[in-house]
């Protein structure tokens, strides 16, 4: 697993080019996870000021 920090553009970039599975909001940060086409399993986090986390996760 790897943890990088994602910017508000990297984070839109990500959701666009991937199938979003699941996205859940909360009052200080969304949790979004994706299917990326090359990435694979992506965990997004992203607070409200749009900086974020970006999780790959293993197969």
């Amino acid at each position: 697993m790897r943890m990088l920090d994602g910017e508000r553009q990297v984070i839109a970039d990500l959701k666009d080019e991937g199938q979003i599975v699941v996205e859940r909001s909360y009052p200080t940060f969304t949790v979004t996870a994706v299917r990326h086409p090359t990435l694979g399993k992506l965990v997004l986090v992203e607070g409200k000021d749009g900086q974020g986390v970006v999780v790959a996760t293993e197969e």
